[in-house]
């Protein structure tokens, strides 16, 4: 089987799209700081579709935590195979819009540089929600360890002190404006962004700051597509040549970014790219109901020894439970604008669920909880129509607090991803009620106190009925009574 690289392209067959361009004669850059499989199936696939389209644009990705994405990607002279799997049809692209990665602990001197360079006009990141070391109880920079360490300018740990010394070093270099986007799933992502840079530059070099506050723009964006970190294919699928870094995906895609000027919609001129005024409306839509739907499948799922998505919602009661929460307890909190059709909204998003092509593991989806719950789940129940009883969140928050045993309804392991996991960990093993305890802890429910006395209720409740009857019992009788 031949390996995929640049002398090898031309004998791979029934690709659907392939590079027709040169990526190393492209000088317009977007930097891009988190080259995993989400950004490879999304913002790097709009880009190859752009330069295909015969524009000047390149993307030059930087990695954080680990140089494996660049130390397999250098070796197929950056392809890579993203794979669109529908229930209908599935397509190849060969895609090469990324021109290299950069390793954050090796590179801090040329990413420096890249950020005050005047090819750079834009920035994209997908880190996850963690990475932005934001204190959402605080709404400021969270100034723990790394940031602490990223103070000192020396081996520099984080998105935020990378970014600021590259602003500042544009700041000294030649001011010119900037647009940064973020493209995590972060409620108001742009400002979250915009406030971490801002109280870290603050703390370095004042005049930069007031520089980046007035000509560096962080634009709120929506960003979706259904991506799983995995390289198993399903039975169906065969491909006739070696990939290493193959990315699959659904054939879903959405991103939406806030613009006020035509400078974005000129580097991103892609039909299905869309600028709108205000993406709050989109951003919520999806973190409350794919999002939010998304993390109660993994908890459920997981605690009824399920291993992917389409096994969870291919049981007929986990998703008359799915829609029924989105349909009773999400839907009613939405302010609908530009005549938004939600229920069809919700039907596509229960659809791509069904989709057995992407094998996407509930592990993957169900990690880092607690820097989820508060935006997908926890608003939604602050905003709620307090008439109604919202019992379908509260069986949620008792799954993943059940969840956090890593152990299923029968016992069987699974692994549990978290960074608040010994703090969580330590209060289950040391307090009678733990899940008292839990919602007092502000970062993950910022409660008022008739909100928490309510979902504490609830949340004993059903969490003791789950260790009585089990959790396929509750969900049927809760369905059941619809």
């Amino acid at each position: 089987m031949i390996n995929l690289n640049k002398a090898n392209i031309g004998l791979i067959k029934n690709i659907n799209t392939y590079p027709k361009y040169n990526i190393e004669k492209m000088q317009n850059t977007i930097l891009h700081f988190g080259v995993g499989n989400f950004h490879r199936a999304h913002q790097a696939f709009f880009v190859h579709e752009i330069i295909n389209a015969n524009k000047d644009l390149s993307i030059i990705g930087i990695n954080l935590r680990s140089k494996d994405t660049k130390e397999i990607l250098e070796k197929q002279n950056y392809l890579y195979s993203l794979l669109e799997c529908s229930k209908n049809r599935n397509k190849i692209h060969v895609i090469n819009s990324i021109k290299k990665i950069l390793y954050g602990h090796e590179d801090k001197k040329e990413i420096r540089k890249l950020i005050s360079n005047s090819f750079t006009r834009i920035i994209t990141i997908t880190i996850t929600e963690k990475g932005y070391c934001y204190d959402n109880l605080n709404k400021c920079l969270n100034y723990n360890y790394e940031i602490q360490n990223d103070f000192e300018d020396k081996n520099l740990f984080t998105l935020v002190g990378h970014l600021s010394y590259g602003l500042i070093e544009r700041f000294n270099k030649n001011k010119e404006e900037l647009y940064i986007i973020s493209c995590d799933n972060l409620s108001n992502n742009g400002k979250i962004l915009k406030t971490v840079i801002l109280d870290f530059i603050n703390n370095v070099n004042k005049n930069a700051a007031s520089w980046v506050n007035q000509s560096v723009y962080f634009p709120s964006t929506m960003v979706d597509c259904i991506v799983p970190n995995s390289k198993k294919l399903a039975n169906e699928i065969k491909l006739n040549y070696c990939d290493e870094a193959l990315v699959i995906c659904e054939s879903y895609r959405d991103w939406y970014i806030e613009n006020k000027d035509d400078y974005l919609k000129t580097i991103l001129s892609h039909k299905d790219i869309k600028f709108v005024e205000n993406v709050s409306f989109y951003e919520q839509i999806k973190l409350k109901m794919l999002n939010a739907s998304h993390s109660a499948v993994a908890y459920i799922g997981l605690l009824l020894d399920y291993k992917y998505v389409h096994e969870v919602i291919n049981n007929n009661i986990c998703y008359k439970f799915i829609n029924t929460y989105l349909e009773r307890e999400v839907i009613p909190t939405i302010l609908l604008e530009d005549q938004f059709d939600i229920q069809k909204y919700k039907k596509i998003i229960l659809s791509r669920f069904k989709n057995k092509f992407l094998n996407h593991k509930l592990e993957q989806i169900g990690a880092d909880g607690s820097f989820k719950i508060p935006i997908r789940i926890i608003d939604t129940y602050v905003n709620r129509q307090v008439k109604f009883k919202y019992n379908f969140t509260f069986i949620i928050i008792a799954s993943w607090i059940y969840f956090l045993s890593g152990k299923t309804i029968k016992g069987n392991n699974y692994s549990v991803i978290d960074p608040n996991k010994n703090e969580l960990m330590k209060i289950i093993s040391e307090n009678k009620n733990f899940i008292g305890e839990i919602l007092k802890i502000k970062k993950i429910f910022d409660l008022s106190e008739s909100d928490r006395i309510e979902m504490q209720k609830g949340v004993n409740y059903f969490y003791n009925k789950i260790e009585k009857v089990g959790l396929q019992k509750v969900l049927g009788e809760i369905v059941k009574k619809l």
